[in-house]
């Protein structure tokens, strides 16, 4: 049958599968494993460097994970983003879930659904390049297109708003210039979580602060597999979570001369990932059932097999070392001889129980790696969980210091110097990871 026979509704589904049969060339969590250690150090330039290179170059993914990774270091390397966007334009679509609850997503050429928060941070992204290049209407256009994608006209108890990331967004009006476009969504902030007191008395700044400052806080998400035994098996046992890494510390941001300007913490990204996961569809799951049934099946086989085959080799073992035990005892009749085969056969006893339990520990370990939808998800990986914003409505000395519990840093000059001095500056705030990846 011909591509041209295939009735038109069961293309997404011919899309999908196809998409399905190509994953071995995807980067997976242990490609970024050295990439990953270097930025949770805080060295942002090596995981740049170290940054997987062998597959996905150009896609949406890599691209916003590089172009992020590129700003907090001041550089705007965002042609590659820009083209991204040009790819993606008018073709956002809309889902309204049974809850009534509005979605929308965009299927990039590469086949990948990125997510809601993924979409406005590639206009954020954008903006804030612009705004280093100078480009400060051009800033301005991406950070309009990134808020009206912040306030689609559907429900207002479905569609996707972030008080974080409307905190953002007023920076990025700063840096271009727009102060009162930055009221309405440190308003708007406030509004969402009215915890934040801080933002709307910096709304009712009638002019921009003289400084305003944005620390990006953590290293983004850890996808972690969360099986649940529920009355669907195949759709529980897929289950991805997200784990944030930041440890939200306290901060200081002090000017040459001591002057101190106070930094407020945003909430975090964890309703991002929320949303992510219950924005999936059911032609996703029904699609990845089929998918992840046979795997399952086909890999607990596999697995069973080694298991019973390195059983049986340590069983051999502990076996026929005691047999040689007991035939040593019994020809040769001496107390050494006795000592001798005793021990012969408790080795050997030993070495096969050492055997089996290697074998299991290997077979199960080989069926996690099967069938732990975690270490090949798909998500853009660097992404800030939250971020703290301070400001002074009097002149600052540079350099700033910058001290976390762990670190710091000293801040030699604004990030954008325009009717707003605006500074942008990345904290990993995180643990030491020993290890990332399968």
């Amino acid at each position: 049958m011909s591509i041209h026979m295939v009735p038109r509704l069961l293309w997404p589904v011919v899309l999908l599968l196809v998409s399905a049969c190509s994953q071995d060339r995807l980067l997976t969590k242990s490609d970024y494993q050295e990439s990953q250690r270097d930025f949770v150090q805080g060295d942002t330039a090596e995981a740049l460097f170290d940054f997987p290179h062998r597959t996905e170059q150009g896609d949406f993914i890599t691209t916003m994970e590089q172009g992020y990774l590129n700003l907090i270091q001041g550089k705007p390397e965002i042609k590659l983003m820009q083209r991204q966007a040009d790819m993606l334009e008018n073709r956002v679509r809309y889902h309204v879930s049974r809850e009534a609850k509005t979605f929308f997503y965009v299927q990039t050429p590469e086949d990948y659904y990125a997510s809601e928060h993924e979409v406005i941070w590639l206009h954020f992204l954008l903006s804030w390049g612009y705004s280093l290049q100078g480009k400060y209407e051009d800033a301005c256009v991406e950070a309009r297109v990134a808020g009206s994608l912040l306030t689609l006209p559907w429900s207002p108890a479905g569609h996707f708003d972030d008080p974080a990331m409307r905190l953002f967004l007023a920076a990025l009006w700063a840096m271009c210039g727009e102060w009162r476009e930055a009221q309405v969504d440190l308003r708007a902030a406030w509004f969402m979580d009215n915890s934040l007191t801080w933002a709307k008395d910096l709304a009712e700044h009638d002019q921009p602060p003289a400084h305003l400052f944005l620390v990006l806080g953590g290293p983004g998400p850890e996808p972690v597999w969360d099986p649940e035994l529920t009355t669907y098996p195949l759709r529980s046992a897929r289950q991805v979570s997200f784990k944030l890494r930041g440890q939200k510390s306290r901060i200081s941001l002090t000017d040459r001369n001591g002057v101190a300007i106070v930094p407020q913490l945003s909430p975090d990204a964890d309703k991002w990932y929320e949303r992510h996961l219950a924005r999936e569809s059911e032609l996703h799951e029904l699609i990845l059932d089929s998918t992840y049934g046979g795997k399952a099946a086909a890999s607990s086989t596999l697995a069973g097999s080694k298991i019973a085959a390195t059983t049986g080799i340590g069983l051999a073992v502990g076996l026929g070392g005691t047999a040689l035990g007991a035939a040593i005892i019994y020809y040769v009749n001496s107390a050494n001889a006795l000592e001798a085969g005793l021990a012969i056969a408790g080795a050997s006893i030993l070495k096969g129980v050492e055997i089996s339990q290697e074998g299991y520990r290997e077979s199960t370990d080989e069926l996690k790696q099967h069938l732990d939808p975690s270490i090949s998800y798909r998500f853009v990986r660097y992404l800030p969980e939250y971020l703290w914003m301070g400001w002074s409505d009097q002149p600052i000395a540079y350099p700033v210091e910058l001290r976390t519990p762990a670190s710091r840093i000293k801040i030699q000059q604004p990030t954008v110097t325009g009717r707003t001095s605006v500074t942008v500056v990345h904290v990993p705030d995180a643990a030491a990871m020993l290890f990332y990846g399968n």
